[in-house]
């Protein structure tokens, strides 16, 4: 019996240091909102596009783990697809649906527009441009 309360003791006495180094590790959060405008994506034979993207970055860093999560705030497209009446077309039905999609995004899948193939394809590389921009990736 005394042989079991030694031993628990010592057990107890090498695990206090650890569990109090986990206690005392500082959680720190850093949110910055920053802007990017992505590089010119060539959208097949429809066009160029380019998107310019708000987003909210936030770092949470606890002991020496850094994690990075990121919330689109606000996107707008300065080019798109419009050289002809279809282009046109396409992308004022595409690019509002697409806009919806990132901006309530929860994971890291999003909707691509059925009958917009390439302009969703083209929508997804310029994001994935304007987010490293931001830092978010």
């Amino acid at each position: 019996m005394r042989q079991a309360a030694v031993i628990s003791m010592c057990f107890l006495a090498l695990a206090l240091p650890v569990a109090n180094a986990f206690a005392t590790a500082k959680k720190r959060v850093v949110t910055v909102t920053r802007s990017a405008t992505s590089p010119m994506v060539d959208v097949d034979r429809w066009g160029q596009l380019q998107l310019k993207v708000t987003v909210k970055v936030t770092t949470t860093t606890v002991g020496s783990k850094t994690s990075k999560s990121f919330k689109v705030t606000s996107l707008a497209w300065p080019v798109f697809p419009e050289h002809t009446d279809r282009s046109a077309y396409i992308s004022s039905q595409a690019l509002p649906l697409l806009r919806q999609e990132i901006l309530k995004l929860s994971g890291n899948q999003i909707q691509l527009v059925s009958g917009a193939t390439d302009t969703s394809y083209g929508f997804v590389q310029a994001l994935k441009g304007a987010l490293t921009k931001a830092g978010a990736l």
